[in-house]
């Protein structure tokens, strides 16, 4: 018996040790039973599985108040940031604030491993302590490390406010970047290549059975030239930015022609399945929200998607735009030609952020370079069962091996989400080809021991 069946029979004892598939078959004999068949045939099993349940009306009227009680939540939230955004911090609160965070984070023992702890010394606490980007935006350096001094366990600790924190607190974001993105050993003054999507007829279909590969896709960020990060972005840019994606996507045509949709406009419930088709994002990462990320949540926020929801744009869900293109199946080289086109299409209208040294700019310094993730959802089973070798060839071939839900979630049933572990420092083709590369050879290695079995 394999690992999967095993677990299957193990489920299934559980559930008639519990009552609950006899409480099921109840329920499901009553339902085949009545003579009038109800439309909605799970409220029917709800109710009588749930004798202090509430009916069918008492139901809708709860859940038409919990939706108004979330929107008036939403514009509370909305009214606090636009009072917020009124109130201008003096030099001295700032420099205040800045070392009573630096002190709790150099005081933290136990908390000590964010790249923020590690490279903002006091020397450079004090240099940058009163400096402030230009005006309007007038960022401090507050701005870029309230995250990381509010949540002490974080891998970064860091965001720019605007793409002129890279400039002026370059003491701090520089080192940050070169240990994150492996470049520490790198002395060259431009450490990332300028954009290269190369020959894209080089870039296959990694699993024409369909045997492996259950999905595929692609994502870069981008950030409209002229305007701050989600940290300083006024409720007036939040709207622009959204239209000036609307406008940009209106012109697609082909298998890009779609439809744009704001997230104010979209039902609680539609949002909710979204979400779990994995083609909408959501708020709730706490890392972001320390660092203003949410600011005026939901307004200026939407996702365009093509008919056939394979390509997608998310507005201001982090970075002004984030790009997609995915497909249930293993064919790379689709998903990557369809990803490098929507970028060109929006580049026709759009001018995006490029720093001469870091590339293309994101407010996470994690992310920026060519801001590009290609990943695939996989199954090998028998590879899954040896961690230390699938962690050992996953680290030589520059991938990252992690469950389907997301960064630290468990693989399950040999199922994993493999990816590119490089975003700086190469081409857009050479980490697309490298992830290919690294594909093709686990699927290998997993047929080999297919053969052994």
């Amino acid at each position: 018996m394999s690992s999967i069946e095993s677990k299957r029979v193990q489920y299934r004892r559980y559930l008639e040790r519990a009552g609950v598939i006899d409480a099921l078959s109840k329920a499901l004999i009553k339902l085949y039973e009545e003579q009038n068949k109800p439309e909605d045939a799970i409220r029917f099993v709800r109710r009588f599985m749930c004798e202090s349940c509430p009916d069918d009306t008492q139901f809708d009227a709860m859940k038409a108040d919990l939706e108004e009680a979330n929107k008036t939540i939403s514009k509370l939230e909305q009214d606090l940031e636009r009072l917020r955004s009124q109130i201008k911090r003096t030099p001295e609160e700032i420099a205040s604030l800045l070392d009573e965070g630096f002190k709790a984070l150099a005081e933290d023992e136990e908390k000590a491993s964010s790249l923020l702890r590690k490279y903002l010394t006091s020397e450079i606490l004090e240099e940058y302590k009163g400096v402030l980007t230009a005006p309007p935006i007038e960022a401090s350096l507050l701005d870029c490390v309230q995250s990381g001094f509010n949540h002490h366990d974080s891998s970064c600790g860091l965001y720019a406010a605007n793409p002129e924190c890279y400039d002026i607190y370059t003491k701090l974001f520089d080192p940050v970047i070169r240990d994150y993105h492996g470049q520490l050993d790198n002395d060259k003054e431009e450490i990332h290549p300028a954009a290269d999507f190369g020959n894209m007829d080089e870039i296959e279909n990694l699993d024409p059975e369909r045997k492996y590969i259950l999905s595929t896709r692609i994502r870069i960020a981008r950030n409209i030239e002229g305007y701050p990060y989600f940290a300083k972005l006024s409720e007036q840019q939040f709207n622009e930015i959204e239209e000036k994606v609307r406008e940009a996507a209106e012109a697609f045509d082909g298998e890009l022609l779609g439809a744009y949709y704001s997230l104010k406009d979209i039902a609680s419930d539609t949002q909710s399945e979204m979400v779990a088709r994995h083609i909408l994002f959501k708020r709730g990462d706490v890392y972001l929200q320390s660092a203003g990320c949410y600011r005026f949540w939901p307004i200026g926020r939407g996702i365009f998607h093509n008919a056939a929801e394979t390509f997608l744009i998310w507005v201001n869900e982090e970075d002004h735009l984030r790009i997609i293109s995915m497909a249930k199946c293993g064919d790379l080289g689709d998903v990557y030609a369809r990803l490098v086109k929507g970028l060109q299409e929006l580049e026709k209208n759009l001018t995006f952020g490029r720093h001469p040294r870091y590339g293309a700019l994101t407010a996470c310094p994690t992310n920026l370079g060519t801001t590009l993730r290609a990943s695939v959802h996989i199954r090998l089973p028998l590879l899954a069962k040896d961690q230390e070798r699938l962690k050992t060839m996953a680290n030589d071939l520059n991938l990252q091996i992690r469950g389907t839900g997301g960064e630290h979630t468990a693989i399950t049933d040999g199922i994993m989400d493999i990816s590119n572990r490089r975003r700086l420092g190469f081409t857009e083709f050479e980490l697309v080809k490298s992830l290919q590369e690294g594909i093709i050879t686990l699927i290998k290695a997993e047929q080999e021991l297919e053969a052994k079995e």
